[in-house]
């Protein structure tokens, strides 16, 4: 998790290019423990924007997300206070899924993960007791 203020990403954010031919075009979202730093997917060592964090502190990630979803995200962030402190983190069960953004006593708001090389390499889908997958039949 990566703790900073919904102004300091929502400006991250904006940074990040528009590219009409490529709908589903790749974001790519580092935290090192100190800052977030924005890149492309097909150019992940080119950081185009950093945003500093503050609070609290834990161990790093990295996730690739859809640009496309970051026009919906920003709209959720407007009605935010800009001023207020906003979570932001991996989420995965059985595979990266999404990266989750929770505002301070907010609903957290969230959108597709790409890939996630920071999940863990062991994960497993959850059994029942009796060993069977928790799926329906």
């Amino acid at each position: 998790m990566a703790q900073l203020t919904i102004r300091d990403l929502y400006d991250l954010l904006s940074r990040a290019s528009r590219r009409r031919d490529l709908e589903q075009d790749g974001i790519r979202l580092v935290y090192d423990g100190t800052a977030i730093h924005l890149s492309t997917a097909d150019q992940p060592d080119t950081v185009i924007a950093t945003a500093r964090t503050c609070g609290f502190v834990t161990g790093s990630w990295d996730v690739t997300a859809y640009q496309a979803s970051v026009a919906t995200v920003m709209a959720w962030m407007r009605m935010l206070d800009s001023e207020d402190l906003i979570d932001v983190s991996p989420f995965w069960a059985s595979a990266p899924v999404l990266i989750a953004f929770t505002p301070a006593g907010g609903q957290t708001g969230a959108f597709p993960v790409i890939a996630c090389p920071t999940a863990p390499a062991d994960r497993r889908p959850l059994l029942r007791a009796d060993g069977l997958p928790p799926c329906p039949e």
